[in-house]
């Protein structure tokens, strides 16, 4: 029995001090728990990023497609319905299809289209009651017409993108400049 006494006093001493040593030692970092915490820091940042950056070029972009798909349902309602033709008037922050009975006003503002807000537009050689279309999908201002000319810019002014309309045929060409300030 001694024996046994013995060696059960020796474990319990060496687990004790096993205990002892454990406790003592410095605690760190294990290197999953420092990868997890890379990853997470990653994470965040990718996803607060984009909040703080310059999204100007998105809005010209949003506000280009819009009123390029706008023109062409346009052209494509007075195609359909030539009695009723559809013509596209141009405000300060936006436009208006008038024609179509789902046709209706497009604002660049928080209220109105708020992924281009903010976007200016202005317009050139265009008549004063707004851009009417023929039965064929052209523009219906006379066949000597300068083109018309849509400008889309930036708050800033470091972008902008014209739509330019050839009066024959109705097409959309896009001129996109880049200014530097």
């Amino acid at each position: 029995m001694t024996t046994m006494t013995t060696m059960t006093t020796m474990t319990t001493m060496t687990s004790m001090t096993r205990m002892t040593t454990m406790t003592h030692m410095p605690r760190a970092f294990t290197f999953i728990e420092l990868i997890i915490a890379i990853i997470i820091i990653s994470v965040v940042t990718a996803l607060a990023l984009p909040m703080f950056s310059d999204q100007s070029s998105d809005r010209l972009t949003a506000a280009k497609h819009r009123l390029w798909a706008d023109i062409q349902y346009a052209q494509a309602w007075t195609i359909a319905n030539p009695s009723n033709p559809a013509r596209i008037r141009f405000l300060q922050d936006g436009y208006v299809i008038e024609g179509p009975p789902d046709g209706g006003t497009v604002r660049f503002t928080s209220t109105g289209f708020s992924e281009a807000t903010g976007v200016k537009l202005s317009v050139s050689n265009t008549p004063t009651d707004g851009i009417p279309f023929s039965h064929s999908g052209a523009l219906n201002i006379g066949l000597d017409a300068p083109e018309p000319r849509i400008h889309l810019t930036t708050d800033g002014g470091n972008e902008s993108v014209d739509l330019v309309l050839q009066p024959t045929s109705g097409q959309i060409r896009m001129e996109k400049q880049t200014l530097y300030p």
